[in-house]
């Protein structure tokens, strides 16, 4: 993505975190796009030709098996997470397949995607994985993202609401709905913003987390603060916001004093905007 805007976007208290503006017509510099143009406005860009490296025999067979990887990949956040996702995207990746998910479940909410080898329509067994590696560690991280979505969400929706209500006024847009359950990965995401998690193993989730799912919000809130209490976690969740300009004629000049107005509107409203 291009045209930056420096900013931080944060709720007072339990949430902080940073912001980037930038232009509508916007270039995805991390994947390769087939059928659509170099450039294109953000509103108009629901994943189409949306595809990662990958070599063309694992494109088509992604493509020949959707359902089938679909399903394997559903199951693996069964298995491993203990939560109903639905399958958004297939798609190859590298020299096998990457299957993007959705998850709403218990009212945690995220997006997230597994890769797989071609081998992995052979057989229906268990996917329960003793992955204790990185890659596994950030997975768990993208889910736990939806957790700490759920245990904020009245902060949270409050934000959303704020940024559409001015969206208009300050000119600019989000990610589409389509765009983002095709393309995105990277745990709770909206139209405006994605929120971050510190990473943990599959062993200390299924300790410390998976037992709250079914939990009622209460139970569930102090259940995360003890949970990360015990595992001598101080940090916060961080709302990454990426909003794009809907100006004809936007530069970062042009912008920036908009943007300092737009924070002391947030000051207002207990939500800090530092450029």
């Amino acid at each position: 993505m291009k045209k930056f805007i420096g900013s931080v976007l944060a709720t007072t208290l339990i949430l902080g975190g940073c912001s980037t503006m930038e232009n509508e017509s916007s270039k995805d510099t991390n994947t390769e796009t087939k059928s659509v143009p170099e450039e294109m406005e953000a509103s108009k860009y629901v994943g189409q030709g949306f595809q990662p490296p990958a070599e063309k025999d694992a494109i088509e067979f992604a493509k020949k098996h959707k359902d089938k990887i679909a399903k394997r990949g559903e199951q693996f956040f069964m298995d491993n997470f203990g939560l109903k996702v639905k399958a958004t995207n297939v798609v190859g990746s590298g020299d096998g397949v990457e299957v993007f998910v959705h998850c709403d479940d218990h009212d945690i909410v995220f997006n997230a995607s597994i890769p797989f080898d071609k081998s992995i329509i052979e057989s229906d067994s268990s996917l329960r994985s003793e992955d204790k590696g990185d890659d596994m560690s950030t997975l768990v991280g993208t889910v736990l993202s939806g957790f700490e979505y759920r245990a904020h969400k009245q902060e949270l929706d409050s934000l959303t609401e704020v940024l559409k209500e001015y969206k208009s006024k300050y000119k600019y847009t989000g990610y589409t709905e389509n765009a983002i359950m095709k393309t995105q990965n990277s745990g709770f995401r909206n139209e405006y913003y994605y929120l971050t998690a510190i990473p943990y193993t599959l062993d200390e989730y299924k300790k410390y987390f998976q037992p709250l799912i079914k939990e009622d919000d209460k139970t569930f809130s102090d259940g995360m603060k003890n949970s990360k209490k015990q595992l001598k976690d101080k940090s916060r969740p961080y709302v990454v916001t990426t909003l794009f300009s809907t100006k004809d004629n936007y530069t970062k000049d042009n912008t920036i004093d908009e943007m300092i107005d737009f924070s002391e509107v947030l000051k207002k409203k207990k939500i800090f905007l530092m450029i």
